[in-house]
């Protein structure tokens, strides 16, 4: 049985519910807060529909799940939903919230001179410059999919392992 109709089903519904909580967080004038509990939902949104998703092709199945499938579902709906949420940066800082980059960097300079009060201007201007380069589109995009791949993987290969149910067994 083929994976990828769930990867895409499974993958477009966590984009969708992922966007809709970044949205609400977006209205709520909450999306730059971010912190533990913002990823921490994020992290069960994923976790949920990788499982849903795993327990679905299990049932369809005939019961049966191998370590292979579910690996291949959890990287496949990562990656949809990792695509979904990078398509939902570009439209959240180009066009609901155009300066983001700059309201991003003036939180990050506040965090760190709270953080550490003795910095030097130096120092600082140094941090904020180098930060400000590693916010491209293309710095950012990547690192959304890296680590929707690598949580992604870490959550289907655990579930995997307690799901899983071979023909052989």
């Amino acid at each position: 049985m083929k994976t990828s109709s769930y990867s895409i089903q499974y993958g477009t519904l966590n984009g969708i519910i992922s966007i809709s909580f970044s949205l609400m967080l977006f209205f709520l004038d909450q999306h730059y807060q971010g912190g533990a509990f913002v990823n921490l939902i994020n992290f069960l949104i994923s976790l949920t529909i990788i499982l849903l998703a795993q327990i679905a092709f299990k049932k369809d199945n005939g019961g049966y799940l191998n370590l292979s499938d579910s690996l291949k579902l959890g990287l496949g709906i990562s990656l949809i939903n990792s695509i979904l949420g990078v398509l939902f940066f570009f439209v959240l800082s180009n066009f609901l919230d155009p300066n983001m980059t700059e309201k991003t960097l003036q939180i990050v300079e506040q965090r760190l001179i709270e953080g550490n009060p003795e910095i030097s201007q130096q120092e600082l201007d140094t941090f904020i410059e180098a930060t400000r380069q590693a916010m491209t589109p293309f710095t950012l995009s990547t690192a959304i999919i890296m680590a929707s791949l690598f949580f992604g993987f870490l959550i289907s290969l655990i579930t995997g392992l307690f799901l899983k149910k071979s023909k052989t067994e």
